[in-house]
C-alpha cells in the first residue's frame, strides 16, 4: 500500500464514518444485484450470540482469532454495506464469523466460511451452533486455495485472514467473476504483516477499478479495504 493510505487511530472514526455513509448510499443496489433483495431477517437471539462471543474472548489465547474492535468493525461494515454474499477465508474458532453473521441478520444474507485446519474447523462449528447462527453461517473444512474454485459466488463482501502470501492467489481466484460490482474485499494484518502482502497489495493497487485503503482499528494490526467499482 501506498503510504498515504494508512490511517492513524485518531483519523480512524473520521474516515470511517464518511466511508460508511458513502457505502450505505450504495447498498441497496447490491441487494438487488445479488437477487437477495427480497430475504428477511432470521429471528436469532443475539444475547445467545454474544454470550458465546464472550467465552471465547476468554479463551482468546487458545486459537487465532480477529480482535474485538476489528471484528465490531466487519460488523458494522456488513451492514452498511447490506452485505448479503459474506465470504470468509481463515474461520480460525468461529469468533468473527459469529460477528458478520449477527450483521447479517439484519440484511438477510448468509455467511461461508473456510478453515484449512480440521481442529478449529470442529471449533467454529460448535461456537457457531451455539451461537444460534447454524442457519446463517456455512462452515466448509478444506484449502480455500482449491475451496474458492467451487463456489458460486458473486460475494459482496469478503473478508481474508489467512495465510498472508497466499491473499494474491486467493485474489485472483475471486476476481473478476467472483467479486460482485460494488463489492468489497477486506484483508486482516495489512499493517503488522505488510511485508508477506506486498505481492497483493501491488497487484491490487494496480487495478484501476478499485480504491483502497489501509485503516487501524486494533493497534499494529491493520485491515486493508478495497471496494471495487461498479462500473468497470
Amino acid at each position: 500500500m501506498q503510504k498515504k493510505g494508512y490511517l492513524n487511530r485518531r483519523e480512524f472514526c473520521a474516515t470511517a464514518a464518511m466511508g460508511l455513509f458513502a457505502m450505505g448510499a450504495l447498498a441497496m443496489p447490491v441487494r438487488a444485484q445479488t437477487g437477495d433483495a427480497g430475504r428477511k431477517p432470521s429471528k436469532a437471539d443475539p444475547s445467545r450470540a454474544r454470550k458465546v462471543l464472550d467465552e471465547m474472548e476468554s479463551k482468546i489465547g487458545r486459537y487465532w482469532s480477529t480482535p474485538r474492535k476489528d471484528a465490531e468493525f466487519l460488523h458494522l461494515m456488513v451492514k452498511a454495506t447490506r452485505a448479503v454474499h459474506v465470504l470468509e477465508v481463515g474461520t480460525s474458532q468461529g469468533y468473527s464469523a459469529i460477528w458478520m453473521g449477527l450483521a447479517l441478520e439484519e440484511t438477510g444474507g448468509r455467511l461461508t466460511t473456510i478453515e484449512i485446519d480440521t481442529g478449529r474447523h470442529g471449533v467454529a462449528r460448535k461456537n457457531v451452533q451455539n451461537a444460534g447462527l447454524a442457519g446463517r453461517i456455512t462452515l466448509i473444512r478444506g484449502d480455500a486455495h482449491r475451496e474458492i474454485e467451487a463456489l458460486k459466488g458473486p460475494f459482496d463482501f469478503v473478508f481474508l485472514d489467512a495465510d498472508k502470501d497466499g491473499m494474491t492467489d486467493y485474489f485472483r481466484k475471486l476476481y473478476p467473476k467472483k467479486l460482485a460490482p460494488g463489492g468489497m474485499i477486506a484483508v486482516h494484518n495489512a499493517i503488522s504483516e505488510a511485508g508477506d502482502m506486498k505481492d497483493y497489495a501491488e497487484t491490487i493497487r494496480r487495478l484501476p477499478d478499485f480504491d483502497s485503503v489501509v485503516i487501524s482499528a486494533t493497534p499494529g494490526d491493520g485491515i486493508s479495504l478495497s471496494y471495487r467499482h461498479r462500473a468497470a
